[in-house]
């Protein structure tokens, strides 16, 4: 560690729309105070030379996610530095016994936001499940966690279709026979997000009207394979963000302490869940208010208003504001008041930012007018929050 400043690695496939929420919780924990020389690795053959290449050896921290491969699992567990690994526990890991931690998105909770999805959209003669094809253990875990909430909810068992092993042009019709053997309507969960949308077309090659015979329900919230297939996938969002946050705190404390800290494990629960065409018999209402959240979520902080919204969603202002009337307690406006002032509290938390530099950071044109709305909200000053919360 050259001047104090540790090197770092980050092993993600930033292809992949986790990835990146989990880089952007790095990058909220380290702020403008922590400073790392980071090292990014962002592709399967790049991280394979680099963990088979004993650069390791090099590093004071890693930071990875899976899944990987047997190869990069042993170099893991053998790395002289502290570890943090998110989404991937192959058992190789039970050799390490320090400087190791295992976060995970929790099977139980995405299994309960499920439940409770498909519960508020309908009733259904059957619930299933759809592994990964080549059966990894994170679809298994998946599947029982199903099996499990689907039971507490009431409902009668959970038809499974397991993993094929075989590609996708082959397991499309054996996917498409288990489909139609479902009695309809079913409400049908996929092991992530690439499943649902192959489901989705086993669905549609069989004959099977999606959602009018089947709902399907993915896992991971990517938009570039929701939004790409028609109908547009609803999806589970696990909290891929704070998992990155708590890896990069987990590993600041591994790399500053004088001695080694013992393994840990760490569960995440869901973020939200995202409602579009593959459940579309919610109220319409609901589908655009949902997807009014989610830009609000993704822009507040840029100084967005109520009309870019209704830019975005390609529909009035006076629309939007009737639906979330119709289904919200507060109008949109307030949703992205509460959405840069969350972000401001975060900050102010956790980084050592200026006060001074927020208001502009979080979408505040006016200092002074965020000084007071902020002692309105939380009941102290900005400078009182940052010290209690300290």
């Amino acid at each position: 560690m050259k001047s104090g400043i540790p090197n770092v690695a980050i092993a993600l496939f930033l292809s992949e729309a986790a990835a990146q929420r989990k880089l952007a919780g790095v990058f909220a924990y380290l702020g403008a105070v922590h400073r790392w020389n980071l090292r990014f690795l962002r592709e399967r053959n790049e991280i394979a030379a680099f963990f088979g290449g004993g650069l390791l050896a090099k590093m004071d921290g890693v930071v990875c996610s899976g899944p990987q491969n047997a190869d990069i699992a042993g170099a893991l567990v053998s790395a002289p530095c502290p570890v943090v690994v998110m989404d991937y526990e192959p058992p190789e890991f039970a050799k390490r016994e320090s400087n190791l931690v295992v976060i995970r998105n929790d099977a139980g909770e995405i299994a309960k936001s499920a439940v409770n999805a498909f519960s508020e959209s309908g009733r259904y003669r059957t619930f299933a499940y759809v592994n990964d094809r080549l059966g990894h253990g994170w679809s298994k875990l998946r599947e029982k966690a199903f099996c499990k909430a689907v039971a507490a909810s009431g409902a009668f068992g959970v038809k499974i279709y397991g993993p094929s092993g075989v590609a996708a042009e082959e397991d499309a019709p054996l996917l498409a026979k288990f489909l139609k053997g479902l009695e309809y309507p079913a409400a049908v969960l996929a092991a992530n997000d690439m499943r649902a949308a192959e489901a989705i077309a086993a669905a549609q090659a069989a004959g099977i009207k999606v959602p009018d015979r089947i709902s399907v329900l993915g896992i991971d919230n990517d938009p570039y394979i929701c939004d790409s297939v028609t109908p547009g996938i609803s999806s589970i969002e696990p909290d891929f963000h704070a998992e990155g946050m708590a890896a990069a705190a987990l590993l600041d404390k591994m790399m500053k302490s004088r001695k080694p800290l013992g393994r840990r494990h760490i569960f995440f629960g869901v973020d939200h869940v995202v409602i579009r065409e593959s459940m579309s018999h919610l109220p319409p209402a609901q589908s655009l208010v949902d997807r009014a959240k989610e830009f609000v979520k993704a822009h507040a902080t840029e100084g967005i208003s109520p009309g870019d919204v209704a830019e975005y969603l390609g529909v009035s202002r006076a629309l939007l504001d009737l639906r979330f009337r119709e289904t919200q307690k507060t109008p949109v406006g307030r949703l992205i008041t509460d959405v840069k002032l969350a972000e401001v509290a975060r900050r102010l938390r956790y980084t050592r930012l200026a006060i001074g530099a927020i208001p502009d950071l979080c979408g505040f044109k006016n200092a002074n007018a965020l000084k007071n709305l902020f002692k309105r909200r939380y009941g102290i000053s900005m400078r009182e929050y940052r010290n209690a919360s300290r």
